[in-house]
């Protein structure tokens, strides 16, 4: 099965950026039409909205426009799921879902089967790369709701999961679907180290322990030539030099400049009440890591160019 080759450019990014924000749109129609018109109303919305994008997907795609059918289909799935779940609660079976992973609830676990499916089948008809995230990402809601309680029990099956995604990710990659593999290793890398996180985001210890893993994301990354963990090693990286940056100087410009709440959402869970005396430190913390993010970078692209592995494109 043929994936769609999904280049970046000007054009798919507008057509990412479209997709996704008819997706949030179509979420928040659907949550005004649940409130306005009841349970009977919302199965008719929901259905009305999963026919439209469904015919909107296969007529894009019949026309060649891949990409966008793709992007379309997703937010399809999101509209069928939507539809079930109306129709389950106006039969009176939708369960409460205030809690997730909290007991047996057979048709909460029919819907989250149902959204694997759903994704498994658009993934398998328009053969777009990102609903290979949707398949893994409803997965593991399934494997985990069915399993686990919440708490640190769903926080190891997070792990066992992250784990068994790398074997099946690194077996897709052999096999030559490598675009399908590179969400399979985002998938895995984010239920790896959210496990991970979970249990250690408190104390010094906890971050030393969050930096150690991080260089295994690092080294990971480069024997497999996956961009995705040396990401999210990044970005473990920069949340341990937050930690120890708060504890010494005022890190909020860092913290929140451009884009903060996505880089450091770890920013003011500790609390250092008292004077900060090395003011200056902050700043040097963040410098020094900007330095090792390049030394790393260096040193990748010159075992890779040594070894006659993939070059990249420009020399860095």
């Amino acid at each position: 099965m043929n994936a769609v080759r999904v280049p970046w450019s000007s054009a798919s990014f507008l057509v990412y950026l479209g997709g996704l924000t008819i997706l949030a749109a179509i979420a928040g129609l659907l949550s005004i039409a649940s409130k306005e018109h009841g349970a009977g109303g919302f199965v008719l919305w929901s259905v009305l909205v999963f026919a439209a994008l469904t015919a909107l997907a296969f007529l894009s795609k019949r026309r060649g426009h891949s990409v966008t059918g793709g992007v379309l289909a997703l937010s399809s799935v999101a509209a069928y799921v939507a539809f079930l779940g109306a129709l389950l609660d106006w039969f009176g079976w939708f369960p409460d879902t205030e809690h997730a992973f909290r007991g047996f609830r057979f048709w909460l676990l029919v819907l989250e089967l149902a959204t694997v499916v759903s994704a498994a089948v658009a993934l398998r008809i328009f053969r777009f790369p990102l609903l290979v995230l949707g398949v893994a990402a409803s997965t593991w809601f399934f494997v985990t709701d069915l399993i686990s309680g919440g708490g640190d029990w769903s926080a190891i099956v997070t792990i066992a999961y992250g784990l068994v995604l790398l074997v099946v990710a690194v077996s897709v990659d052999a096999g030559g679907s490598r675009i399908y593999g590179f969400w399979l290793h985002v998938a895995s890398g984010l239920a790896i180290g959210g496990g991970l996180l979970w249990f250690f985001h408190d104390g010094d210890f906890d971050w030393i322990l969050i930096a150690i893993a991080a260089l295994f994301y690092l080294a990971l990354g480069d024997r497999l030539m996956r961009s995705s963990w040396v990401v999210l090693a990044a970005w473990g990286l920069l949340q341990v030099t937050t930690h120890f940056a708060e504890k010494w100087a005022d890190v909020a410009f860092f913290a929140f400049f451009p884009v903060g709440f996505f880089f450091f959402p770890f920013f003011g869970y500790d609390d250092y009440e008292e004077h900060k005396e090395h003011m200056w430190a902050g700043a040097f913390s963040y410098a020094v890591l900007g330095l090792v993010f390049i030394g790393i970078g260096l040193l990748i692209a010159r075992r890779r160019r040594d070894s006659g592995r993939r070059a990249p494109v420009a020399r860095i």
